[in-house]
């Protein structure tokens, strides 16, 4: 490691820009380490499922580094100060990110308190934001759209091949990427004549079964034959990096590079405003649309309330199939 990169910490796997490799990310550490990096951030941690600990990890790396570029520590932070973050995260960010980094910053003062590191929580009482829209902001694609983005795959080479079983399965199964980046060979298996998969740490912790369409497990078995992975271990990741020379590398991707991934192939496609969450409304606009029950896409996108998956479902009104059509007076 050269001197220039001794102050950067690893944090993800993504490419290198100088070798065209898939690699670790390297990222300037953040100033307020030492929140970050605390024992309060550890007791934290520790009560949370991994998928939450990373979101709050990150969150709080955010407040952290406000904190410092103010001047300010988690002791000398006023009420004030924190409207003044609240007013940041709401000129910086969408109302549901903003809502969830407040009140990750407010838990972290509130443990601070339980652990007797502050005498108070000088957030407890501040105003959140109300994130009561009915409909998530993503982009949610039609058939020929889906079609269309996965035309844009190049499946002649090894990493093609992946990159176009991984946006299959992100858009047939609803997937979130954290989810699909953590996956092993073993979480795929074959049960009551279907292939399934296990999502070991979902939203919540909370583990489920989700049925591989059939073209989706083709992919994957293509995909994996490609690149001499068929035999692997269970433990094995199930989607790795590639090196420049399109070989596979026995390491993870990361959810990052799913981000940067679906991005730029919706950018070859001219979809506007595709996100990996954008595959997941897909998923259950499409669903719903072609006549799967509410009950059916909320375990299958594995959310706890349907009214979160109704919030998914970006196409409600349809003048060709409408409400008023069933009745005959």
């Amino acid at each position: 490691m050269t001197s220039a990169q001794t102050s950067l910490e690893i944090t993800g796997f993504d490419y290198d820009r100088t070798t065209g490799n898939e690699t670790t990310d390297l990222v300037p550490a953040a100033p307020g380490s030492e929140i970050t990096n605390s024992p309060l951030m550890q007791d934290l941690a520790g009560q949370l499922a991994p998928r939450s600990r990373a979101i709050y990890e990150n969150d709080t790396r955010h407040f952290a580094t406000w904190l410092a570029g103010q001047n300010l520590t988690l002791d000398t932070v006023t009420r004030s100060h924190f409207i003044q973050y609240r007013s940041h995260l709401a000129q910086s960010y969408a109302k549901a990110t903003a809502a969830r980094m407040l009140s990750i910053a407010r838990r972290l003062l509130s443990e601070a308190v339980s652990r007797g590191d502050l005498t108070n929580n000088v957030a407890s009482d501040i105003k959140g934001f109300k994130t009561g829209d009915n409909e998530t902001p993503h982009h949610a694609m039609s058939d020929k759209e889906a079609r269309k983005l996965l035309a844009a795959i190049d499946t002649s080479t090894r990493k093609g091949k992946r990159d176009y079983a991984l946006v299959l399965l992100l858009l047939w199964t609803g997937l979130r990427r954290s989810e699909a980046a953590a996956l092993t060979i073993g979480d795929l298996r074959q049960e009551g004549g279907h292939h399934v998969l296990t999502v070991q740490h979902g939203k919540g912790d909370k583990r489920r079964k989700v049925k591989v369409p059939v073209k989706a497990m083709r992919a994957i078995t293509d995909y994996l034959e490609a690149a001499g992975r068929s035999a692997g271990p269970g433990a094995a990741p199930l989607f790795v990096g590639f090196n420049k020379g399109d070989h596979p590398e026995e390491k993870p991707i990361s959810d990052k590079l799913i981000y940067r991934t679906v991005l730029a192939y919706a950018k070859a496609a001219e979809i506007d405003s595709l996100s990996p969450h954008g595959l997941r409304a897909s998923f259950v606009t499409l669903a719903l649309e072609g006549g799967a029950k509410l009950q059916q896409v909320q375990y299958a996108a594995g959310h706890a309330d349907p009214r979160t998956t109704e919030r998914y479902q970006k196409r409600k009104i349809n003048l060709d199939n409408n409400a008023v059509d069933y009745l005959h007076f």
